[in-house]
């Protein structure tokens, strides 16, 4: 039987097959191994998974094994940071496990200085951030949880949770406002139920900002689908107080305590406002309240504050004592205590309490500032000005040292030192009120040195500067003084015209302005003010005031005989009856003047009189003026020879209210009222060739009279050619003249022209009464007609006034019984009345 036959070619062919399959297939790969993890990777990657397991045992309420696992991860991360001290992700691994277990130490002992190493990791700088920020070391937590909320990472969401709420506890809004929104900008949705808590918190930032409207929006967010809060009432409340209805704001925080027995920031903030208000009972019923719901730092700080409200210095002492028991160290309690031995007196105590506060360790910069400003009222000023130095150099950029030290150099009058500090914290912060209130008093109280010792320009420029700062009534009445006093006039009104426009102003802010306008010619508008300031104040002594300065208005306007009553009746005012009797011998000149003019030179004289009584002190301008306006009297009294005696001894010397041509003037009006018109009319054109202001219309008028006068004379005399020609120039200058003309027709008439005379007369009856005693004598002597002249007379005598009334009604009577008229008549002059005229 034969052997089945062997496959040799298959035998060779399949390792063939298999190599070229190894030849024909994909390349073979490496294969990477990881190298072996350290022992701290390891143990990082240990504490990783605790540190999940330990996340997932809290979502799950598992405190107790979250707690455990937590404290494995811990115990992993600890070992792995000390087997590789530089580890970045082991101490991330610590802080954060630490700080789930409220180590904040330990995150800060350990992870701080792989922290300074690696300054740039966020990871690091985020748990020890939150370390410090719990351990209340706000300076070290601060610019690390500024530098992680840069980063604007939704992980590191806390962060702007823990900004805003350090923000809003030193009371920086508008920093709290930016952390709090852009917390709710990056938050996940997951959070949104929780968003009522952080618009509660944004209304309190926005209060601090003082913006009501934005602060009750957020609150009225907080507040909406949820039941009432007492904390979002209180904010509420917060706000009504911000618009100034603090009225209401009680009336609402009365409510919130009812339904809230319990609620004690609204108690604690319902007592404050009664402190404010004034109401200390009820105040103190709300601050035991609130001891009463737990014996707190800030209860016993209330209730210190209302025992200082009812002057119990001692029992506040004792209850700010007890603040300091619960929170040694707290600033505002230390001060408070130091306030209330102040209270007591016991300055001494007060400072070495503060000072022992600081030599603690108390490195407070608000406990800083109060100890200066206790030695400060203790009159320790150098004390003072050492410490609060010290003050500045602990905040450089901040206006409060600068303030306190500006405030010890006010008190010891060191004006040129206060001012140049309050002007340092102005440059720091430019918007701060208290250095612009400040500096501006500072100022006022320098210009008004500088005024006493005669350096006017420099009170002006200062309180020029301190108006500028301080936009006040006060300040514009400081300023409108200064001005009136340097005779800036129109500076001065502009000034006291704002002045008296803004809040606060007063009676005084009137009466200057009545000066400022009287100072520039504005009589009218002073009046005004002066009657103003009379009626904002009740005060005898005030109202005096203003009624001088009335009088000296009135006098401007002509009212003389007014303002005369009102300096001789002044009040009971030291300070009006000084005005008044300074400017009273001036009145009576200036009335004596007013009469001259009416032609009552011995009411005049009475004026003067007075004046000599009154005596015009060292005023000798004044007794020259008075002098002279005697002479004028006289002079128009016919006591020629006096008045020429006095007017000369008046203008002896140079006076200021005199002009250069005065002695003309003065001279022809003398020999006027003598008669001596040619000598007169001489003087006048001496006068007349260099006029002052003002002066043309009166040598206008004493050139008519002269002519007046010269016809008068001549008409007396009979010589009508001279008359009528003067009558002429009279006429000429003032054409309108009815007098003139009534008696350039007695010219006529003495001339034979009898017809325009009597048509002049009967023109001119109506306002010239003599016209119609010229009509009766024509009708008598020229035209026989005795009817027309009794008729005649009967209208003179209808007149009521005239210096021949007496005769008149002589000659109308015998008239009338000549003719069996009515009554008897007598005879009648020959020739036509001239009346006399000025």
């Amino acid at each position: 039987m034969r052997r089945s036959p062997r496959h040799p070619r298959s035998r060779r062919l399949t390792p063939a097959l298999a190599l070229l399959t190894s030849l024909c297939g994909p390349p073979a790969l490496a294969q990477y191994r990881p190298p072996p993890m350290s022992e701290s990777q390891r143990l990082v990657r240990d504490g990783e998974a605790a540190q999940v397991a330990a996340s997932a045992a809290s979502a799950s309420g598992d405190k107790k094994e979250a707690e455990e696992k937590y404290r494995k991860a811990l115990a992993l991360f600890d070992q792995a940071l000390a087997a590789e001290p530089g580890s970045v992700a082991a101490a991330a691994g610590l802080g954060a496990s630490a700080n789930a277990l409220n180590d904040w130490q330990r995150t800060v002992d350990r992870v701080q200085p792989v922290l300074t190493a690696n300054p740039a990791e966020l990871a690091l700088a985020y748990p020890v951030s939150v370390a410090y920020f719990k351990l209340r070391r706000f300076p070290e937590a601060v610019p690390l949880m500024e530098r992680v909320a840069s980063a604007d990472k939704a992980e590191h969401l806390i962060v702007h949770y823990y900004l805003a709420s350090y923000y809003l506890y030193v009371q920086q809004g508008d920093a709290a406002a930016a952390r709090l929104k852009r917390y709710l900008a990056l938050r996940p949705q997951a959070l949104a139920p929780n968003d009522f808590q952080i618009h509660e918190l944004l209304g309190r930032a926005h209060v601090l900002r003082r913006d009501a409207a934005a602060a009750r929006a957020s609150f009225q967010q907080a507040q909406a689908g949820r039941p009432e809060s007492a904390s979002v009432q209180l904010g509420l409340a917060q706000v009504l107080e911000l618009e100034g209805r603090a009225v209401e704001a009680r009336t609402l925080l009365e409510g919130v305590t009812t339904r809230f027995p319990q609620a004690g920031d609204a108690r604690e903030k319902l007592a404050r406002l009664y402190l404010g208000a004034g109401d200390v009972a009820k105040a103190d019923a709300q601050a035991q309240a609130v001891v009463k719901l737990g014996s707190s730092p800030a209860a016993h700080l209330l209730l210190g504050d209302v025992r200082f409200a009812q002057k119990n210095a001692a029992a506040a002492e004792a209850e700010y004592r007890k603040v300091l028991q619960l929170q040694p160290g707290l600033v505002l309690g230390q001060m408070a205590v130091g306030k209330a031995l102040q209270a007591q007196g016991r300055h001494e105590e007060a400072i070495q309490f503060l000072e022992g506060a600081v030599r603690a360790g108390a490195n407070s910069l608000e406990l800083w500032a109060n100890l200066g400003s206790v030695n400060r009222r203790a009159g320790r000023f150098q004390r003072a000005v050492e410490v609060h130095r010290r003050v500045v150099e602990m905040a450089p950029r901040q206006a409060l040292g600068y303030v306190l030290l500006g405030a010890d150099h006010f008190a010891t009058g060191q004006w040129d030192q206060a001012i140049e500090d309050y002007a340092n914290a102005l440059q720091v912060e430019p918007d701060h009120a208290g250095a612009k209130q400040w500096l501006a008093r500072a100022l006022a109280h320098r210009a008004r040195d500088r005024a006493g010792t005669g350096r006017l320009e420099d009170a002006v420029r200062d309180l020029r500067r301190a108006y500028d700062l301080d936009r006040g009534a006060p300040m514009a009445r400081r300023l409108g003084a200064a001005l009136l006093e340097t005779r800036a006039y129109a500076d001065a009104r502009k000034v006291m015209e704002q002045g008296v426009t803004l809040p606060g102003a007063a009676w005084r802010d009137s009466l200057l302005l009545g000066y400022a306008r009287l100072a520039t010619n504005d009589a009218q508008a002073a009046l005004e003010a002066f009657n103003r300031a009379a009626t904002q104040t009740e005060e005898p002594d005030e109202q005096a005031e203003a009624s001088v300065g009335a009088a000296l208005a009135e006098v401007e306007l002509g009212q003389v005989d007014a303002a005369v009553q009102r300096l001789t009746a002044v009040g009971p005012s030291r300070a009006a009856a000084q005005v008044a009797g300074a400017n009273l011998p001036r009145v009576l000149v200036r009335r004596a003047l007013v009469r001259l003019e009416a032609g009552d030179a011995e009411a005049a004289e009475r004026d003067l009189d007075l004046v000599d009584k009154l005596g015009t002190g060292n005023r000798k301008e004044l007794v020259r003026l008075a002098q002279f306006v005697r002479g004028l009297a006289r002079a128009e009294s016919g006591r020629h020879a006096e008045a020429s005696a006095a007017i000369t001894k008046a203008l002896a010397s140079t006076q200021p209210w005199a002009w250069p041509n005065t002695r003309a003037l003065a001279t022809a009006f003398v020999l006027y009222k003598k008669g001596q018109v040619p000598a007169a009319r001489k003087q006048l054109t001496a006068a007349a060739k260099k006029p002052m202001p003002g002066q043309p219309r009166w040598l206008t008028a004493m050139t008519g009279a002269l002519h007046r006068r010269e016809a008068s004379q001549a008409y007396n005399a009979g010589n009508m050619r001279v008359a009528e020609k003067a009558f002429k120039a009279a006429l000429a200058g003032n054409p309108d003249d009815t007098q003139v003309q009534h008696n350039l027709a007695c010219v006529d008439w003495r001339k034979g022209r009898t017809t325009d005379a009597v048509e002049t007369w009967r023109r001119l009856e109506s306002s010239v009464p003599v016209a119609a005693l010229n009509l009766g004598i024509d009708a008598q002597e020229r035209r026989k007609d005795a009817g027309e002249a009794v008729e005649a007379w009967r209208r003179y005598l209808a007149g009521g006034s005239g210096p021949r009334m007496a005769q008149v009604r002589e000659w109308k009577e015998r008239l009338q019984s000549l003719h069996g008229l009515t009554e008897p008549a007598s005879g009648a002059p020959a020739d036509a009345a001239a009346e006399e005229t000025p």
